[in-house]
């Protein structure tokens, strides 16, 4: 199905609700513990104060309980960077980054939701990681603003007036009439990147593919890609005693090379 290069296919399993998945929690130690979450706070705090070398002190006990909390990293990184220290400030950025990075890329069974601060926070690291490297490579350029608009591709645009139920609470389910395929991007294609990315999003009333949010993606443009082919699907909207309404559906699209 679709190109030599590129089968996608359709979910059509209604979620529950908007802020519910189907997957299992990570059980690593992506989320942080008490012990870090305080000294996140802390160290945020004193950072905002403008005393850095404290909140150096608390987020370097952040990411000691919790080498996953990329808001203690981004933060840390900002703190170095304040006080002139580039090199420290790049690592603690690079860290930050990266972990977003991985969770996003993640397998969908150990999916582990991030915020949009948290993304935005990650994003701005690997700005930031990539303006304090002295004469970065080509490749090394193209690596981090990919990196970066892959962390702003999963901050959502939600609109909170569109009302949606699940597959259990309607009369008739959606049906498909056109589904376009994603294509590959060059950079993907050289890079040789397969995966799937997962979409969780609503089949408006009105016939359109609304309220996209990635929930697990791939690099160098293809949960983009992807989020551009779901929002052009026509279907014909769920019906719910007679009338059309808005359904919560979950979108696959497998990207495989041949």
């Amino acid at each position: 199905m679709g190109n030599s290069y590129l089968r996608s296919f359709l979910v059509v399993t209604a979620l529950i609700c908007a802020s519910t998945s189907a997957v299992k929690p990570s059980v690593n130690n992506s989320q942080p513990s008490q012990t870090s979450a305080t000294s996140d706070r802390a160290g945020i705090e004193l950072y905002e104060k403008g005393d850095f070398v404290a909140a150096i002190k608390a987020l370097k006990a952040a990411v000691k309980q919790n080498k996953a909390d990329l808001t203690a990293w981004h933060y840390l990184g900002l703190a170095f960077e304040r006080l002139g220290n580039k090199s420290d400030a790049r690592k603690a950025h690079e860290q930050a980054a990266k972990t977003a990075d991985r969770l996003l890329i993640s397998p969908f069974d150990q999916h582990v939701a991030l915020s949009r601060t948290q993304l935005l926070e990650a994003a701005d690291s690997a700005d930031h990681y990539l303006a304090l490297s002295a004469n970065p490579s080509k490749k090394k350029k193209e690596e981090w603003h990919d990196r970066a608009e892959f962390l702003r591709v999963f901050i959502p645009d939600i609109d909170p007036g569109v009302r949606a139920y699940s597959g259990k609470d309607v009369t008739t389910r959606p049906r498909v009439l056109s589904k376009p395929e994603p294509q590959y991007t060059e950079a993907a294609r050289q890079h040789q990147i397969t995966g799937t990315v997962v979409l969780r999003c609503i089949f408006a009333e009105d016939g359109r593919v609304r309220n996209i949010v990635p929930i697990q993606g791939l690099r160098y443009g293809l949960t983009r890609k992807a989020i551009n082919a779901a929002y052009q699907i026509k279907f014909i909207p769920a019906t719910k005693d007679g009338q059309p309404v808005s359904m919560y559906m979950q979108l696959e699209y497998n990207f495989n090379l041949y």
